[in-house]
């Protein structure tokens, strides 16, 4: 989620399919890599004050008949009701930024196996393309290449993030993110222009493969980050990335998915990895054993276990259904 205000204020960022093999899109984008698919069944005041006002001093009238002095005349000032302050969350994020965090929060539940689900059925009959497409805007007027690093990386990946929700619901029902086409050979609208930043028209391939994947360290923990809107991508943050707590949301981010059956299922002295380590296996390391020392970093008691046993990858598979 230095320059962590304006982060806030701007976050809170052709292929012939041959009969003999499937072609999986490579994690959400353009490096496309000949696999086999497997399919999972998947069973988140100010009060106004008045200047003082000394009291009127006592008047008394002298007339032929004394007459009691009169009561003392004091003007008192009348207090302002309070004025009412916005919440410091509220006051720091820009109005389509507020709009969209709160859509995320509403529409972003937590399935089985700890899958985050999308309700995209509820957001298309609520209209709330138009609320995404907002937001994209916001972030699009904005020049990423002035803020501070965590943050320009917490900017590509929330606009990623509603740039892909706002290309399901413009073709929903949809039951996978690959039936909408960017050409006549495609397999996904990676390679759609789908917005203007800094002058330059950018498809959502540019952000994931040319901007975070290779612009910034550690392209790893990218693919923790981004969401394709699949169940077999980890899964999509219901609040918005800040460079101020990037590191540790995706490390969280990373375990999350890691030890679920959608990034690494155990079965015995075999693992089933996510494809995601076999179509971009040069950013785990380059090789099965660098990819289970990343495994290791991450794993819960049960994989670590496995791990220590001397498990090994015996396989990858991709869920490619929509997350909702």
């Amino acid at each position: 989620m230095r320059h962590t205000l304006l982060t806030l204020t701007a976050l809170a960022a052709p292929l012939m399919l041959l009969p003999t093999a499937a072609y999986a899109a490579a994690d959400c984008g353009n490096e496309t890599v000949k696999t086999a698919e497997v399919t999972y069944t998947i069973q988140t005041p100010e009060q106004f004050v008045a200047p003082t006002v000394a009291p009127i001093a006592n008047v008394q009238v002298e007339t032929p008949t004394p007459r009691p002095t009169a009561a003392p005349i004091v003007q008192t000032a009348q207090a302002a009701a309070p004025v009412a302050t916005p919440s410091p969350a509220s006051a720091s994020l820009a109005a389509p930024v507020q709009a969209y965090a709160n859509l995320l929060q509403r529409r972003i539940s937590r399935g089985e196996g700890g899958l985050n689900l999308f309700d995209y059925a509820g957001a298309n009959a609520a209209g709330e393309i138009t609320a995404i497409t907002a937001y994209a805007d916001h972030l699009a007027a904005q020049n990423p290449d002035a803020m501070a690093e965590p943050d320009q990386i917490a900017y590509w990946a929330n606009l990623y993030n509603a740039l892909t929700l706002k290309v399901i619901l413009e073709n929903y029902p949809v039951s996978s993110i690959r039936k909408i086409k960017s050409g006549a050979f495609s397999i996904g609208p990676w390679k759609r222009d789908a917005i203007t930043v800094n002058g330059e028209i950018i498809s959502l391939d540019t952000i994931e493969h040319k901007i975070l994947r290779k612009r910034y360290a550690n392209p790893a923990m990218v693919h923790y980050m981004v969401n394709c809107a699949s169940i077999g991508c980890p899964n999509l943050s219901n609040k918005l990335w800040v460079g101020a707590t990037l590191d540790a949301d995706r490390e969280q981010a990373a375990r999350d998915f890691i030890n679920s059956p959608r990034g690494v299922k155990i079965k015995g002295n075999e693992l089933k990895a996510s494809s995601i380590y076999n179509w971009f296996k040069d950013d785990f390391g380059g090789s099965k054993s660098a990819t289970l020392d990343h495994f290791r970093r991450f794993a819960g008691p049960e994989l670590l276990t496995a791990l220590d046993a001397g498990a090994e990858i015996d396989g990858y598979g991709y869920d490619w259904s929509l997350n909702e």
